[in-house]
């Protein structure tokens, strides 16, 4: 551990990594050089906008047994969102980055390629594309551009004040790889994510001490004022980048210290979910929260219903889905660790020791949003969806325009759902008894009645007047045709 002074405000500076080139002073955010002995200010590198992370400088963390500890930060933001690169010195030497992306992590070091054949530029990157290195067989799960607009502690570079990043992330099983083009050619850093790296919570920040850093709870919803209609929206503090109001479906940008709108619309929302906004309940092991909901379907097939997809939020465990569809609920759950191809075909796949075989392929269209989301969704956003089925559980595979994702569904009862968020359980309601002929004996007692009772107002005819003739056959055929109308529409329902 080296002790100095900061030559721009006189505040006392400690760095202990000896990789790291810079350090930023947390007093006068200048960054700071170490020439021998010496220090000297080479730029003013901005703070870091809290966004809730529990992850800070002294968290320690392990993976496959070799300790590591956080020395620094940067903020990287791209026009969707944005992540922490943590810098990490290993207790046995070395240092490396710890990815932090909405409570993913994934830990790299940098090292030489030893790839046989030259990597691609960085116009040549295409997600969904397939790519060995160093022996691994990777897919480039996301290509972006984003830029550095603060850190703090220890860094290996002069970030000065910021700059622009040029990068691409690689996934193949647990194997996790970053090629960084931002000098021009490209810097490999490969590493892992999954169950092996594990983060010491005792190390970690509190939702106590979240509080003190940023004046409000992480994951807390707050509510304030639409910029554009006026309506009251709720925001989740310091976990979500964006908001869509319920009122005028206005997109509003949260991420900074103001709510800013994004997008203006002046459209009512109509759309209402089973489950409301900001409700609450106890699933998965957590206290989860409903911050975000999106109907989606399939574009231009009229045959394949619409189904909702509900985000939800636990401060501590991060983020999960709730999917509801015709068929009934699912649990989902972002994947840290990818499956594995056995050929080019990808009719199958292997995840946690068994074989998924493919069962659909088909496009899902963003209809209607609400609510808020950790990065920017709009209407009419398209991806292409591929799910694989194993026993009762679904992983899908969904692919936009510049990254993939997978998920792992597994089903769950509708009563514990609606038991969890306490929304009432719809009662089902019992099919009608139908006779051989494919007629219901209710519609069929209800017919015979009709015609008895018409038989004697035609007898009658002759004493009954026009208007009470026809009112006296309404009467009597009203009830089996409502009978027979809520039946069919039961049946179409059911379908």
């Amino acid at each position: 551990m080296q002790h100095f002074l900061c030559p721009q405000c006189g505040a006392a500076v400690a760095s202990q990594a000896p990789g790291a080139v810079m350090v930023v002073c947390p007093a006068c955010r200048s960054t700071l050089t170490r020439d021998a002995e010496t220090a000297r200010q080479v730029g003013r590198l901005s703070a870091v906008v809290d966004d809730g992370s529990a992850v800070r400088i002294g968290t320690r963390g392990a993976l496959s047994g070799h300790g590591f500890e956080v020395v620094g930060r940067l903020r990287l933001q791209y026009e969707e969102g944005g992540w922490n690169e943590w810098y990490v010195l290993f207790d046995a030497g070395g240092t490396g980055w710890l990815s932090d992306a909405s409570g993913q992590y994934a830990l790299t070091r940098r090292g030489a390629t030893e790839s046989p054949l030259p990597l691609p530029a960085y116009d040549e990157l295409k997600v969904g594309h397939r790519l060995k290195v160093d022996g691994v067989l990777y897919t480039v799960a996301d290509v972006r551009r984003s830029r550095c607009v603060g850190g703090e502690g220890e860094l290996p570079e002069h970030p000065g004040d910021g700059w622009d990043v040029a990068a691409a992330d690689l996934r193949g099983g647990v194997h996790f790889a970053t090629l960084d083009y931002s000098d021009g050619a490209p810097v490999l850093y490969a590493g892992e994510a999954g169950q092996r790296l594990t983060l010491d919570e005792q190390t970690m920040r509190s939702s106590e001490e979240i509080l003190a850093a940023i004046g409000r709870v992480r994951g807390q919803i707050l509510s304030l004022a639409c910029p554009n209609c006026g309506a009251p929206v709720s925001i989740v503090a310091a976990m979500a980048t964006q908001v869509i109001c319920s009122a005028c479906s206005s997109r509003l940008d949260c991420s900074g210290e103001q709510v800013e709108v994004i997008e203006a619309h002046k459209r009512a929302a109509r759309f209402r979910g089973t489950l409301p906004l900001g409700a609450s309940g106890n699933l998965a092991g957590g206290k989860f929260t409903i911050i975000g909901v999106m109907r989606c379907e399939v574009p231009g097939d009229s045959s394949e219903p619409p189904w909702t997809e509900y985000l939800m939020l636990d401060a501590r465990k991060g983020y999960r889905w709730l999917v509801e569809t015709q068929t009934g609920w699912q649990l989902v759950t972002v994947c840290d660790e990818w499956p594995v191809f056995d050929g080019r075909d990808e009719d199958s796949c292997r995840l946690n020791g068994g074989t998924w075989n493919r069962t659909y392929h088909y496009g899902a269209q963003v209809t209607e949003v609400f609510g808020a989301f950790n990065w920017r969704v709009r209407l009419g956003d398209r991806t292409r969806v591929t799910d694989f089925a194993h026993g009762q559980q679904v992983l899908s595979r969904e692919q936009g325009g510049s990254e993939i994702t997978w998920s792992l569904a597994s089903p769950i009862g509708a009563s514990s759902v609606h038991q969890a968020f306490g929304v009432p359980t719809p009662k089902e309601r019992l099919p009608p008894v139908m006779r051989a002929d494919g007629r219901d004996e209710e519609t069929e007692k209800f017919a015979q009645v009709g015609t008895f009772a018409s038989l004697v107002l035609m007898m009658l005819a002759g004493e009954l007047s026009l208007p009470a003739l026809l009112t006296g056959l309404v009467l009597v055929w009203l009830p089996p045709a409502l009978t027979w109308l809520g039946v069919f529409t039961n049946g179409e329902a059911s379908r």
